[in-house]
């Protein structure tokens, strides 16, 4: 019991001190509503994010709303990065699995919805201004059904 009761301490200890090790400050936080018909892979979603603070690292978070009769297991994106200075990141390609294999979903299931918060990258943002990121969904289905939300969330993440 006594051996129960230490661990317990330890674990909440290291939880704490975990927690307190890195502060996080939202950054950006926005959020776009998709088509009900589906979401044309021709029409992207674009956030633009303005950046002030070139001396810290953040924590790039895609947030995915989707149906819970959504088709697929995962979802890709074509993600675009534009710099303030007119600079152009190459196309990335990237893959999220939304459901395990026994099509349990992986986000927070709520009536008619699951949402999802995927971490993305961390980025470093070189020089102030408007930064954006241009997000096109790549699956094989023209006009996407199931999507609900697409958001995009930034964190400031410090190690102290």
């Amino acid at each position: 019991m006594r051996q129960r009761k230490n661990t317990a301490i330890l674990i909440a200890a290291m939880a704490l001190l975990l927690v307190a090790a890195c502060d996080r400050s939202v950054v950006y936080d926005e959020h776009f509503t998709v088509d009900e018909n589906g979401w044309n892979m021709d029409e992207p979603i674009v956030f633009n994010i303005e950046a002030e603070d070139t001396s810290e690292t953040c924590l790039c978070f895609l947030d995915i709303r989707n149906r819970n009769d959504y088709a697929f297991s995962n979802i890709f994106f074509f993600i675009t990065t534009i710099y303030p200075n007119g600079e152009i990141a190459a196309d990335t390609n990237i893959e999220f699995q939304l459901a395990m294999p026994d099509g349990k979903w992986l986000g927070k299931e709520s009536g008619r919805y699951v949402d999802g918060r995927y971490p993305l990258c961390y980025f470093h943002f070189p020089e102030k201004g408007k930064y954006q990121f241009v997000i096109h969904h790549a699956m094989r289905d023209t006009l996407l059904a199931g999507i609900k939300d697409i958001g995009m969330h930034v964190e400031r993440v410090t190690v102290k």
